[in-house]
């Protein structure tokens, strides 16, 4: 989606240039030129990706091969980190700067990724406030571009139209239900939310529930999971479905901050394999893991993670949420105070405005 929009606008500003990479339909159909489909790589884990390293490394290769024989004037690498550096040195051997949209996570876990970053990208460009003093202090050249879901979140079409698609009441309260957007995450995180929406429905019985679908997921999982519960699922009006809702269920992820800038009271949660998440209690070095609090340095909305998210938890959570007027008051305060910390929008015209500035300083050095 953020390649996509970048895209777009490299294409505004130079409609001769061509790009490829790797990516998934956004891009595609912003007229990038894909040598691998990311539905195809996307997974969670150090112990989920074993099977599917034979996908990545061709996929790898592909993009390898083309940059040996084809140098681009430079790679634009977007978050994927174990894959996206490794790439940057075959770029860099290539003679081809390296910018880096979407920081990895050198906050929560391998801090020692910054010193590989500083020998191998050109430009850093991060889109969490509090990024840029970590990369700078490592001597990292980085500036801090905004979030790009500013620009993009909001809602398309009243309440009383999205109601009316889906057939829903616009007086009865909605409840989001958002399970992620891999396969594993989903079966590891959508059963419980279905559990936890039975529970809210016996004590709030008029509760509407819906599933807003993630682009690419596949909505037979979905209905296979959710079979005969009266559970609306929503295609491509994520949203709609989240602005309207008096509070939702959200798995961790970029989902959260969507959630948070749409103003809709949330409650996060997340399960992985029991031996990925004993992994990571050793080599997270966070306190929160949600986005939202994480920036906000605070538990601003609950978090139900692992063996604390049970449909019992979740759905009192929920309840909560949804009933009691001073945690809903500052939840909100404290939305405001998170957009106003991610920028002023028009970010994919930074990253361009960041892309060309390295590329003719790069071309002016070749020249010297």
């Amino acid at each position: 989606m953020y390649g996509a929009e970048v895209a777009h606008s490299l294409f505004s500003r130079f409609p001769d240039c061509q790009i490829y990479g790797l990516g998934g339909q956004h891009m595609r159909e912003a007229g990038v030129e894909m040598e691998g489909d990311i539905s195809h790589t996307a997974v969670v884990g150090p112990f989920e990706v074993i099977g599917y390293l034979g996908t990545l490394y061709g996929v790898f290769r592909r993009l390898a091969e083309r940059i040996e024989s084809e140098p681009p004037n430079a790679a634009i690498l977007i978050d994927f980190p174990d894959f996206n550096l490794r790439l940057a040195k075959r770029v860099k051997d290539a003679g081809a700067p390296v910018i880096y949209y979407v920081s990895p996570q050198v906050w929560a876990w391998r801090e020692g990724r910054v010193n590989q970053i500083r020998r191998l990208v050109d430009k850093m460009l991060v889109i969490f406030p509090f990024e840029e003093e970590i990369y700078r202090k490592a001597g990292v050249d980085v500036e801090f571009v905004g979030h790009p879901l500013v620009d993009r979140v909001r809602a398309t079409k009243s309440k009383e139209e999205f109601c009316k698609t889906y057939k829903l009441d616009p007086r009865r309260s909605i409840v989001s239900l958002l399970p992620g957007s891999r396969r594993k995450e989903v079966r590891y995180i959508l059963p419980t939310l279905c559990k936890a929406a039975e529970r809210i429905a016996m004590q709030k019985p008029d509760t509407q529930f819906v599933i807003p679908i993630a682009p690419g997921l596949d909505r037979k999982l979905i209905e296979h999971i959710v079979q005969t519960r009266p559970i609306t699922i929503v295609s491509n009006e994520t949203y709609n479905a989240v602005r309207y809702s008096r509070a939702a269920i959200v798995a961790s992820g970029t989902a959260t901050l969507e959630t948070a800038l749409l103003g809709t009271p949330e409650v996060i949660v997340y399960r992985i394999s029991r031996a990925t998440w004993f992994l990571g209690k050793f080599l997270l070095k966070v306190r929160l893991f949600g986005i939202v609090n994480i920036i906000l340095g605070e538990e601003v909305v609950p978090e139900l993670f692992q063996d604390k998210m049970t449909a019992h938890e979740v759905s009192e959570t929920a309840l909560r949420l949804m009933d009691n007027v001073w945690i809903q008051s500052r939840i909100r305060g404290n939305y405001e105070r998170l957009r106003r910390q991610l920028g002023v929008g028009n970010v994919a015209e930074r990253v361009v405005d960041a892309v060309s500035s390295v590329i003719s300083s790069a071309q002016l050095q070749t020249r010297g």
